[in-house]
């Protein structure tokens, strides 16, 4: 969808706006462009200037929307309905939406604009004076963020995004709620700084996840925040010159495991965190596996506290990530396993760990007893997981065989990673079999492709060549000739290649008077100069 990354509203404009949906539309209208805007029915979506939203909405077919902010009264839809339609409805609310605007405003905008007092300026100016009172509590608390534990830090930041409470979760939502976090934040120390950065991203990621229904502008705001943080788990944390943020760092692992173990639609925003958080920030502190040991009584406490409202496949996972930190590796593959169907996300983060450490005889063992979690799944987590083994077999190449039994288990979803990781081990002859197996000839391959074999072991072609003749000939029309003459001459130069021309000669002679019947295919053979 192409959305105008700045798409503002003023006071006026939003009032018109709300004025427009309550009088030109009935109820019935605006909850079924409701109902279309919840759904994602707005499929695509530009401003054209000069106020002008161009838009396109798939209903039962697929209709053109033109909205002029400027002079509403003009905006139109080409659907049948010839008067204002709930499709115009739905790109309405996706205009609050992108402008920061409260899409309830609208939907309840016939009831809302039939209560509204006389004195709607001055009810205005009262909330917004009501409403500057967090900013003002925030603004006087700052000093004391140096002093403050995480958990107060989330408090401090409830109070600086309280104002945007009746405001669209979108990108617009995180820019204003930043603005206010930095605004007030006084200078901290390296580690600190950064622990705050980080635990301010997450804040905004608990406020952008905390709806059971994730709309298009919240889910892109949520996926940058979660990137963002991200980012700052890749930095350093310089915890060696400042062994006092330790309690803040444990604070925040706090924080990350209780927002991924509580069962919620969208807590698996939080398992990258917590893994990275245990990956790159916490492993420098944990010498004796002391905190790992806690962790690990952590989890086991938040099972029997959280009941009903576990997520069990993210709390099997993150214990199954702790002991492969621990280099307990059985407890961990069967912390996986009873997960389930762990995501080959968390299973591919797990296998890096292992490349990172360059720990290949472990790497090896994971690979051979994690393509039970990847069977059917995209060829992109194939591929990499792929390149793991192929590393892994570059630094002890014993395990080669365990490699190509796990790839050859994934079959057919990994038909095409098969076919590649057999060429790149010089496994000429297997590949052959393979394509002849699936049903291929050489004529679905460019000649560079083939190239590699034809040089390396011409011979291991020739079945492979003799099998797709006959495959054409069998055909018995014209195209199917004139494929299997362009596969004979490629044939005579393979035999010529190999020094075995006599063997060319008697095959050729005997394959011509076998088909002596075929004038077709003696009419091609003759064009193609292989006989006269």
């Amino acid at each position: 969808m192409n959305i105008p990354t700045e798409l503002t509203l003023t006071d006026e404009q939003w009032s018109r706006l709300t004025q427009f949906v309550a009088e030109q539309f009935d109820d019935l209208t605006i909850k079924r462009g409701y109902q279309y805007y919840k759904q994602g029915r707005v499929v695509a979506f530009q401003a054209a200037g000069d106020g002008e939203m161009k838009a396109i909405v798939s209903g039962s077919e697929v209709y053109d929307v033109n909205i002029f902010l400027d002079k509403l009264s003009r905006s139109d839809c080409d659907c049948p309905v010839g008067r204002p339609c709930k499709h115009m409805v739905a790109v309405l609310m996706t205009v609050a939406e992108q402008a920061g605007r409260s899409v309830h405003v609208l939907a309840n905008a016939k009831m809302n604009f039939a209560a509204r007092p006389a004195l709607e300026g001055s009810a205005i100016e009262k909330r917004g004076a009501k409403r500057e009172t967090p900013l003002l509590k925030a603004e006087h608390q700052a000093a004391l963020l140096p002093g403050m534990s995480v958990p107060q830090w989330h408090d401090w930041f409830e109070l600086c995004v309280e104002p945007l409470l009746d405001h669209t979760r979108n990108p617009h939502y995180v820019k204003q709620a930043w603005a206010n976090i930095q605004r007030w934040k006084p200078a901290l120390t390296a580690a600190a700084d950064r622990l705050f950065e980080l635990n301010a991203y997450l804040f905004l990621l608990s406020k952008l996840t905390s709806e059971a229904f994730l709309g298009y502008f919240t889910n892109i705001a949520a996926s940058d925040v979660k990137q963002a943080a991200m980012q700052c788990l890749e930095n350093e944390l310089p915890l060696a010159a400042e062994p006092d943020q330790t309690a803040r760092l444990l604070e925040t692992a706090d924080y990350v495991r209780r927002r991924l173990l509580f069962k919620s639609p969208h807590s698996d925003h939080f398992s990258a965190p917590y893994f990275e958080l245990w990956s790159r920030w916490i492993p420098p502190q944990a010498d004796g596996a002391d905190l790992y040991d806690a962790e690990l009584a952590a989890l086991k406490s938040a099972a029997d506290s959280y009941g009903a409202d576990l997520n069990r496949t993210a709390w099997l996972t993150a214990r199954s990530w702790i002991h492969l930190l621990r280099g307990e590796d059985r407890e961990a593959r069967d912390s996986l396993a009873e997960a389930g169907s762990p995501t080959p996300r968390d299973v591919l983060r797990l296998l890096r760990r292992l490349y990172e450490l360059q720990a290949w005889e472990r790497l090896a063992d994971w690979l051979a007893g994690c393509a039970v979690f990847l069977d059917g799944y995209r060829r992109d987590v194939l591929a990499e997981y792929a390149q793991l083994w192929e590393t892994a077999v570059r630094q002890r190449p014993e395990e080669e065989a365990r490699m190509w039994r796990a790839i050859v288990g994934l079959l057919p979803r990994s038909g095409q990673i098969y076919e590649e990781k057999l060429l790149a081990f010089g496994k000429w002859r297997q590949w052959i079999d393979y394509q002849l197996s699936s049903g291929h000839d050489p004529l679905d391959f460019r000649a560079a492709d083939l190239q590699p074999i034809e040089k390396a072991d011409p011979e291991a072609l020739l079945p492979f060549y003799h099998q797709a003749v006959e495959r054409y000939v069998l055909l018995k029309n014209r195209d199917g000739y004139k494929q299997a003459v362009k596969l004979l001459k490629r044939l005579a130069k393979l035999y010529k290649k190999t020094k075995r021309e006599d063997r060319w000669a008697y095959f050729f002679e005997t394959f011509v008077d076998r088909h002596s019947r075929l004038r077709a295919l003696q009419e091609e053979l003759r064009k193609g100069k292989l006989i006269l």
